[in-house]
């Protein structure tokens, strides 16, 4: 069975090694996501690019750079825009630096022959 839907894809770049009461930003954000019941996301560290200081960060000596504590980490969520001002809210409260972008998407979901109340849920934009 596939489940398609409009949904919001927000990206939340924020560096590796900055953190807020001593844990890393990325973790709060995600631990924040998992308590308020966000569906999902995914979690990206970069080993290139650069940012709004133009400091150009690429892999000169690859394993070196992969660990770097300059990383930027790459947050991805797709969700129902019901949640997006929630999620937003959270991100305002943690976030001290960083970017976000936020992207109309079409999410199509394939899951099992059987419609599960999980299903059900997640259709109806939780």
């Amino acid at each position: 069975m596939k489940i398609r839907d409009s949904k919001k894809e927000i990206k939340i770049y924020c560096k590796l090694e900055e953190s807020k009461h001593s844990k890393p930003v990325y973790k709060l954000l995600i631990d924040k996501f998992v308590e308020s019941g966000v569906t999902g996301c995914t979690i990206v560290k970069s080993n290139s690019g650069y940012g709004m200081d133009m400091k150009i960060k690429y892999p000169d000596n690859f394993i070196n750079e992969v660990w770097s504590k300059e990383s930027t980490i790459i947050i991805t969520i797709i969700e129902s825009e019901n949640k997006l001002e929630e999620i937003i809210h959270m991100i305002d409260e943690i976030l001290p630096q960083g970017l976000v972008t936020i992207w109309d998407v079409e999410a199509i979901r394939y899951t099992k022959n059987t419609v599960t109340e999980e299903d059900i849920k997640l259709a109806e934009n939780t």
